[in-house]
């Protein structure tokens, strides 16, 4: 489901089964390095919209929270995990491409910055297709292990 109305409908009605949060994070930037950065962030849309696609009746996919620094990035990210464990939701896992998150204690997993305009409508379908279902198998450890 998505954030909009009819999938808050859906996702209060059917909360038992709509247990996880997918939420994108996208660094912004101005200058030069905006091109880079709206390149992962048309990456992490893409995987984040398939994951949902495939996954919409167990998943709520959250509005990309968008950030200029790290740490900005980090406590709302932080924020977000705990109100949205606080309002039900079991699993939150976010989809970033900047691998300074690691250095947090948060559910990331990390898609490469790819230029996906550049490549083949095929090849782009191929590669977000592969990072969604990585997304996917992250996921079912995920419900698996609880």
């Amino acid at each position: 489901m998505r954030f909009d109305s009819q999938g808050a409908l859906r996702s209060i009605a059917e909360r038992q089964y709509v247990d996880t949060l997918i939420v994108p994070l996208a660094e912004l930037a101005f200058g030069e390095d905006m091109v880079r950065k709206a390149e992962s962030y048309e990456v992490i849309h893409a995987v984040t919209a398939e994951t949902e696609r495939q996954l919409s009746g167990r998943t709520m996919l959250s509005p990309t929270i968008s950030y200029t620094d790290v740490e900005a990035g980090v406590k709302l990210a932080q924020d977000v995990v705990a109100k949205a464990n606080s309002s039900g939701f079991s699993h939150v896992l976010f989809i970033a491409s900047d691998v300074r998150f690691k250095a947090f204690d948060l559910p990331v997993l990390f898609v490469p910055p790819l230029a996906l305009g550049s490549m083949s409508s095929d090849q782009a379908h191929t590669m977000v297709q592969n990072f969604a279902t990585q997304v996917i198998t992250e996921l079912s450890s995920r419900w698996m292990a609880t």
